[in-house]
């Protein structure tokens, strides 16, 4: 071990290190051992790896691994709202990241197809249909069907309400005030009445406590499940569908596929809109029964357990979390954890993955731990190797009621495109006045709307930690001068039309005149064109694409000092041929890499904007 103090190694170090082509300069400054680089080599390296690999450039750089990531998984009884619009943005440009770093990517979704929710639709459309389609209302499927549902949940409310009032929603609030909880909640409520009018006599400033829920309230509120599996004449209808579609009845099975059809036509149509893509769908219909045999292996293994009721458990405490999972009900029914089970086991025995990744809300967070926890107890091979890429929620700005879903409870996601289109596209046609410009038709307007929507849609959202919640805002989505995927998007642009301009072509190449590139400008650009490959790495490996939303930013930053410079930095006008011929070629790198790194934020480039 070296015994001398940090600084005498640097200046050791620095007197043994010359300047050669790379280093223009050696020295220290305490512990640092400073090393600048020559402008004039790093760029002929980096430029022209950057035109000469083009899209392959910042990729490839890792042993592959075979990595299958798993996101989307709408429920197919409504459209896909926000949340799912993160979901999908993320789990597809994660995809990418990895893929562009050199792994094998297999796409999949795992469609939530079954289930009481759905049979809510199909009871809605049963009654109260009249045998309409997408095709005669001149709807999209998803929106259709979700339209059902929102109208069983209408009608079920307005049922329940009209039974709260009767004589038998009071009998069974008597009843409920007779229970522990219901004891509880009149006792505290009116402990409260008492005191509520009472000045504190201590601490004047202290603030008062939050007042309790009105006993009858708590309990219309807590019953609602109740009423719905036991009482309701709806949710009789609903569950009755249930049964029929488990005992593979064949007019509730053919309504289900038809409804399913038309909410799946939807779904790839927002997929298609969206860009994101998948290798292989699975359907829960298909899956739900998967994990039974596990739970009897589990058992005669010791890793599951069964008490007294016969239904089976797994001790969470062995992996460090409290208490215990129900993995089996006690009538032998599955649980949701049994069916992933099943489901990662069979998919590893299929694709035969390294890595297995969950692209899931933060709200499943538990869920995953667990089921980490029992896939490593069961299949020892099989431990380390499942992720959960957790996210945040994502809400629209106060005030934006206009873009609510007709649920009133979240943000269609057809809609939001929509109406970032139409944000776009004023941005657009206010331009178009400002510059006088009208060689421009209707179809590329709305093409080129389409684009700018969409990329500051998912820059947004890719700009900022999956872990955090966050507030989408459209507006500031949309600002050409700030860090959002429109400013991205113009300055691409910008290089395309530099390249036009200029005349240039491959045929004028020439990477020995990138020697003549030695401004703090330039060497700012070619030191983040350098830095491409670390972003693409940080970005994959910690599953964040917010590191190669903020690298575009600055990339565009830097580019933009030079590009605005006209007097210090002329491009098309200089008149050094040579210095010409090498801020074109910085130019053309710099529109190679903006061009890779939007499209691992899955977004499409504009060559005019």
């Amino acid at each position: 071990k070296a015994r001398n103090n940090p600084a005498a190694i640097a200046a050791r170090l620095a007197a043994q290190i010359q300047p050669n082509a790379w280093l223009e300069a050696v020295g220290s400054a305490g512990p640092y051992l400073n090393l600048t680089y020559r402008l004039s080599s790093l760029a002929q390296v980096v430029v022209r790896e950057a035109i000469e690999r083009g899209a392959a450039f910042g990729g490839a750089q890792v042993e592959p691994q075979h990595v299958v990531i798993e996101f989307s998984a709408p429920n197919t009884n409504k459209p896909q709202h926000l949340g799912h619009v993160r979901n999908n943005v993320l789990g597809e440009s994660v995809s990418r990241c990895l893929a562009h770093w050199g792994h094998r990517v297999t796409r999949v979704n795992l469609v939530n197809d079954r289930g009481i929710h759905i049979c809510k639709s199909m009871l809605a459309y049963q009654l109260w249909g009249d045998g309409c389609s997408p095709e005669s209302l001149g709807q999209k499927g998803d929106h259709l069907v979700g339209d059902f549902y929102v109208m069983f949940e209408k009608r079920f409310r307005e049922e329940y309400d009209l039974w709260q009032q009767s004589a038998d929603g009071d009998a069974a609030f008597a009843n409920w005030s007779q229970t522990p909880e219901g004891r509880k909640a009149v006792e505290g409520y009116e402990k409260w009445r008492a005191t509520k009018d009472v000045e504190p006599a201590v601490d004047a400033k202290k603030k008062p406590g939050r007042a309790p829920q009105e006993p009858r309230a708590q309990f219309v509120s807590g019953y609602r499940d109740e009423y719905f599996n036991a009482v309701s004449p709806l949710g009789t209808q609903a569950r009755a569908l249930l049964v029929g579609w488990e005992a593979n009845e064949p007019s509730i099975r053919a309504l289900w596929s038809q409804l399913n059809g038309w909410v799946l036509e939807g779904f790839n149509q927002t997929y298609a809109r969206l860009g994101v893509r998948f290798d292989k769908v699975y359907y829960e219909s298909q899956t739900y029964t998967l994990g039974k045999e596990l739970v009897q292996q589990g058992l005669e293994r010791g890793v599951f357990y069964k008490d007294e009721t016969g239904a089976v458990f797994f001790d969470t405490e062995s992996i460090g979390l409290p208490g215990t999972k129900v993995v089996q009900r006690s009538d032998g029914t599955s649980v949701y954890i049994t069916q992933d089970l099943g489901t990662a086991l069979m998919r590893h025995a299929e694709l035969g993955y390294e890595r297995m990744i969950y692209v899931v809300a933060n709200e499943q967070d538990y869920h995953f731990k667990v089921l980490f926890g029992v896939l490593g107890a069961l299949e020892k091979e099989l431990e380390g190797r499942f992720e959960h890429l957790s996210y945040g929620m994502v809400t629209l700005p106060r005030g934006m009621g206009k873009m609510k879903s007709r649920e009133g409870t979240a943000v269609d996601a057809d809609e939001l495109l929509d109406e970032m289109k139409q944000l776009a596209r004023k941005e657009i046609e206010a331009k178009l006045v400002l510059e006088h410009y009208t060689g421009i038709d209707e179809v590329e307007i709305g093409r080129r709307a389409e684009a700018i929507g969409q990329a500051a849609l998912k820059y947004y959202l890719l700009d900022v930690s999956p872990a955090s919640t966050m507030v989408f805002d459209p507006e500031k989505s949309l600002d050409f001068a700030g860090r959002t995927g429109a400013y991205c998007l113009y300055a691409y642009a910008r290089t395309r039309s530099l390249l036009r301009k200029s005349g240039w072509d491959d045929s004028q190449r020439d990477f020995a005149a990138l020697a003549m590139l030695r401004t703090e400008e330039e060497k700012r650009v070619v030191k983040e064109l350098m830095a491409f490959h670390e972003a693409v790495r940080w970005a994959g490996e910690s599953r964040d694409p917010s590191r190669i939303a903020e690298y575009l930013f600055n990339l565009c930053k830097s580019f933009a000092f030079i590009f605005t410079d006209k007097k210090g930095h002329p491009i098309i006008s200089c008149d050094d041929p040579t210095l010409r011929k090498a801020r074109i070629q910085l130019v053309e790198a710099l529109g190679v890499v903006l061009a890779i790194g939007l499209d691992l934020l899955g977004i499409e480039t504009l060559e005019e904007m």
